[in-house]
């Protein structure tokens, strides 16, 4: 990690925990919410928590490397999340496409988006789940976060947000692939990250 960060990139960090401490709602594999003191635990990393959207934050000064797999519909229509959501908070968005050719084309992707300084790399759907399953647990030093796919075994630096039609456990669902629900995982994803919530998996209803 660089030794002189950006300005502004940990700015609000302690006010993402608060928006955060609203969005995640309960514990999916105790099936029960949180009341109380049990409200303000932060999850344990490898925790699958339900999660809401919340307002968009100011991120100017943040940066956003995004990794796009492929062409496919799915892919397209999360860079087009990705774009708003930048749009929206002032965040900088880098994108990174895999080559349509080549030995490693993922790969190769994300290792630009890992050399572009980034406060958070994303990788788009479950196109890059087999490359960053294998690639991440190397850069401990960076966050990961993974829309609309979850790894099988992440380490504590990648956050996945996933939803019904886009686990990666299962064929994704094309027309779970919106705008909006993509814009609304990068919202809780960028958030979670932020806050310090990292190596959870956020679900959305």
């Amino acid at each position: 990690m660089p030794t002189s960060p950006r300005p502004l990139r940990r700015a609000g960090a302690l006010a993402a925990a608060a928006a955060l401490a609203v969005t995640l709602v309960g514990c999916v594999a105790g099936g029960s919410t949180p009341s109380g003191d049990e409200a303000g635990v932060v999850p344990a990393p490898g925790r699958t928590i339900e999660a809401a959207p919340s307002a968009i934050a100011e991120l100017r000064g943040y940066r956003i490397a995004v990794v796009v797999p492929d062409d496919s519909e799915a892919s397209e229509t999360l860079l087009t999340a990705a774009r708003a959501f930048a749009d929206d908070s002032g965040a900088e968005l880098v994108e990174f496409a895999a080559a349509v050719e080549g030995d490693d084309p993922i790969g190769n992707a994300l290792a630009a988006a890992l050399d572009a300084d980034a406060d958070v790399v994303v990788g788009l759907g479950e196109g890059v789940v087999g490359v960053f399953d294998f690639e991440t647990g190397k850069v401990l030093h960076q966050e990961v976060l993974v829309i609309g796919g979850q790894l099988a075994e992440p380490t504590e630096n990648v956050t996945a947000v996933i939803w019904p039609g886009a686990t990666a456990r299962e064929p994704t669902d094309d027309e779970s692939m919106t705008v909006e629900r993509g814009l609304d995982a990068f919202t809780v994803g960028v958030t979670s990250v932020r806050a310090g919530v990292t190596g959870v998996v956020l679900s959305l209803d």
